[in-house]
């Protein structure tokens, strides 16, 4: 069997990264490909295949995709605890490969066709920090979490980095529809391949040995689920076991009361303002504030998402090596680290002026370098407070990024109209105090154990084992049944044979 050296988990690590990845690109890739099936005002040609959307129009392009993944991520969870992550990531991943594909065709082919595209593109975002959850509770080495949570959270800046390249260079090439097709094709390979390989718990899959399984199991608190001997069919310690329908029970109202919890929401918050402020609106904010160039503002578009991934690498892996201070204190210094250096950036463009793009924009790539050093913060905290109901807690982070990512636009727009050097500094001021105040409220509330909810004491004492009581009480009730028909059957032998005696 194929083992892999024990290193499975980085091959899957590696492959829900780049899934990941492209979905997210499946929905910045028609922020590309607008701009370059707009006709051109200078051509003297008749143009074909050329399309513009009113600011309404544009409006409900990016709304739909936000309240999709808003409505669709709760009942995702619950989908999720029930049937698994590899089903129902494999089916939405699937599903936004081929509605990116069919974007062309929703194009030319009416408005309401290219919203249900973008809305199914929107489910399938609200899929990605569930996915992450549930890979950290499952997949993860205890001392690896914060490496493998930064790698995969930074798909949010992995995206972009891929997505702005590849659809200029497709859009000067083949054409706008090109940028669609390629995307949704490679997410269609991508998402083929995990199903193939992914398995929702390392010790079912087929390339995992004995040696790796146990090591990713160090650390975890696990409650057993119920088995049968292999010898007599008989049900092991029924006391103490738990069926699969157990283990899918979520505490929900003890999760929702636990403030720590909480600290991590509200610690997301705080990131996921900023950052999509940041990649919303740094390229508008250089084109007009800094007067940069297309060209300029292409290439530093692309700088702060690229520096921000290597941060959150660095730091989740040096999260992991920290030894001589406790879980709470890396939490709180990870986080103060990446929300203070950020906001400092923020108070300072809102105090200088555009005379000084250059400046201007040293802040704005420090600022978004800095906020990677959340991966050693909130980001790791969620999956080390709830272990093995991570895909919860993580997954929630997916309702913070989409509300952020449909209230963004409204805000800026609605403080910045005019997108004057003025305006500018209002908004930057606003998101550094928001960065600032959840970052308060997050390092005093914050904990560094594992919450009660996630033990197996807790778990006993709260959903008892009934229901395997009664399947060995049925399983005995079976075996006296088995044995006096077993008895009967002899007697009537017994007696046809002394007939046939006598």
């Amino acid at each position: 069997m194929v083992e892999f050296w024990t290193r499975t988990r980085f091959i899957v690590l590696v492959l829900l990264l780049l899934c990941m990845t492209f979905v997210c690109s499946n929905i910045l890739s028609f922020n590309f490909a607008v701009i370059c099936m707009a006709p051109d005002p200078n051509a003297t040609a008749p143009q074909e295949d050329r399309y513009t959307f009113t600011e309404i129009e544009d409006t409900f392009i990016t709304a739909t995709v936000a309240i999709a993944s808003l409505v669709a991520n709760i009942p995702l969870i619950f989908m999720i605890n029930r049937i698994g992550i590899r089903c129902i990531f494999t089916v939405l991943g699937l599903l936004s490969g081929i509605a990116t594909v069919l974007i062309p065709t929703a194009v030319r082919s009416g408005f309401a066709f290219l919203l249900v595209c973008r809305a199914v593109q929107g489910v399938a975002f609200a899929s990605l920090f569930p996915a992450v959850g549930t890979f950290a509770a499952k997949w993860t080495y205890y001392k690896q979490t914060g490496l493998f949570v930064s790698v995969l959270v930074a798909y949010v800046q992995f995206a972009p980095v891929i997505t702005s390249p590849v659809s200029g260079a497709l859009c000067n090439s083949s054409g706008w529809p090109s940028v669609f097709y390629f995307h949704g094709g490679i997410t269609l390979a991508l998402f083929s391949s995990y199903a193939f390989f992914y398995r929702n718990t390392p010790k079912k899959h087929p390339f995992v040995g004995d040696a790796e399984s146990s090591k990713i199991d160090r650390g975890k608190t696990v409650v057993e689920p119920l088995v049968k001997s292999i010898t007599n069919g008989r049900m092991s310690d029924p006391e103490n076991d738990f069926s699969k329908k157990t283990l899918r029970r979520i505490p929900f109202r003890a999760m929702l009361t636990t403030v720590p919890i909480w600290a991590v929401w509200i610690g997301s918050l705080g990131n996921f303002a900023a950052v999509e402020l940041m990649f919303l609106y740094n390229p508008t904010y250089m084109k007009k504030v800094l007067k940069m160039t297309t060209a300029q503002v292409g290439l530093a578009s692309a700088l702060p998402p690229l520096i921000q991934f290597l941060v959150k690498v660095v730091c989740g892996a040096l999260s992991d090596r920290i030894k001589f201070v406790s879980e709470v204190v890396k939490f709180r210094c990870f986080n103060t680290f990446a929300f203070l250096g950020c906001a400092a950036c923020f108070i300072a463009l809102a105090i200088i002026d555009a005379e000084t793009p250059l400046l201007n924009l040293i802040l704005l790539l420090v600022g978004a370098g800095i906020l990677g050093g959340s991966t050693g913060g909130f980001y790791k905290a969620a999956p080390a407070l709830s272990k093995q109901f991570s895909h919860f807690v993580t997954g929630c982070f997916s309702i913070v990024i989409s509300a952020a990512m449909l209230a963004t636009p409204f805000i800026v727009d609605g403080i910045a109209p005019d997108q004057t050097q003025d305006e500018w500094h209002i908004v930057f001021a606003i998101v550094a105090a928001i960065l600032i105040i959840t970052n308060l409220i997050f390092c005093v509330l914050i904990r560094g154990e594992p919450c009660e909810w996630t033990t197996d004491e807790w778990i006993q004492k709260n959903f008892p084992p009934t229901e395997q009581k009664n399947e060995e009480k049925t399983t005995d009730n079976e075996d006296a049944n088995g044995q006096a028909d077993e008895n009967v059957m002899q007697k009537t032998v017994n007696k046809l044979r002394n007939r046939l005696c006598c």
